[in-house]
């Protein structure tokens, strides 16, 4: 069959003729399609032959969005599978298998729905899963606006956040971390936060330790509590050196040892013996010095409200002089 061309300068007498000569020659006599043929025009019959054709010695294949394909016979269907995705065999007899190499990749997103029995490992663009682990070869892994719960734990060498990092959103009973930063300005664990060097609490003026707390160096507003050379010191940061005790000391066991104002070798102790019963000392309401035994210069008339009798004894406890003196 001639391919039948008609020019634009061709006249309306050559464009007759062709046209009757392609109908007679090319598209046939309709008069001699067979009866077996229902339609009644060239287009028609040949997808109704087609479909003859096929039920017989031929099948269809169609995918997921409704394309069909006719395979009649002695045609070849061809599954060709795509690299790193997808992997078809032909085998005996009259087998096909698909399945998926050791290492797929997935150019687009995967969606899971169900729970996947085995899988070793899992590699995205720079994220692995795998070995009970989840790595990100850029070294950082973002979970992005979600929150994150378990209940088990978390451990890590190094959390590092660049917001605020708040144990409301990271729902954990146990939460480890060598090292906790981040470049936010404030962070806020339950009713903690921390905001550079500074620890509030959020919901009160107090921030309370239920365990012991132990630091080398206190310093709250001109007194510091600190210790070096195995003491523990109490300094006031006052100018003046002075702090204030409020209430009375319960119990001060053995000694108190005084400095001057001199940071020296030399100090004043104040030494209670033993005591065998419940003593008291009572200072006077009064100004003056107090006198000690072996000093002298002290025992002046003012001293004495009653009259008094002095006995001087010697080494062996023998009295050698009494000194009978009056209140006056």
């Amino acid at each position: 069959m001639a391919v039948k061309f008609i020019a634009l300068t061709d006249t309306l007498e050559t464009f007759r003729t062709t046209f009757n000569e392609m109908c007679l020659d090319d598209f046939g006599d309709i008069a001699n399609l067979s009866g077996s043929i229902a339609a009644t025009n060239l287009v028609d019959a040949m997808n109704e032959t087609i479909s003859i054709a096929t039920s017989t010695a031929g099948w269809t294949v169609e995918d997921s969005t409704s394309t069909t394909q006719i395979i009649g016979g002695g045609d070849h269907l061809k599954v060709l599978g795509t690299s790193n995705e997808i992997t078809a065999v032909v085998s005996a007899i009259d087998t096909l298998t698909i399945g998926m190499p050791d290492n797929v990749t997935i150019g687009n997103n995967l969606t899971v729905t169900q729970e996947v029995a085995s899988v070793s490992s899992v590699i995205g663009t720079t994220l692995t899963l795998g070995s009970g682990s989840i790595t990100d070869s850029n070294g950082y892994i973002s979970f992005g606006d979600d929150n994150l719960t378990t209940s088990g734990h978390i451990q890590s060498s190094t959390l590092e956040t660049t917001g605020t990092l708040t144990a409301n959103a990271l729902s954990t009973p146990n939460l480890s971390a060598a090292t906790i930063s981040g470049t936010g300005s404030t962070h806020t664990l339950g009713t903690i936060q921390i905001s550079g060097n500074t620890i509030s609490s959020t919901d009160s003026t107090a921030v309370k330790i239920a365990d012991s707390l132990e630091a080398t160096d206190f310093n709250v507003n001109g007194l510091r509590i600190w210790s070096a050379s195995d003491y523990g010191y109490i300094t006031s940061t006052r100018p003046d050196k002075e702090f204030v005790v409020e209430g009375k000391p319960n119990i001060i066991h053995n000694s108190i040892q005084m400095e001057g104002l001199v940071t020296n070798a030399f100090n004043t102790t104040l030494m209670v013996t033993e005591p065998t019963q419940a003593n008291t000392i009572t200072f006077p309401n009064s100004t003056g010095t107090v006198a000690l035994t072996g000093t002298t210069g002290y025992a002046t008339s003012s001293i004495f409200s009653t009259p008094v009798t002095l006995i001087i004894y010697n080494s062996a406890g023998v009295a050698q002089k009494t000194i009978v003196g009056s209140a006056t």
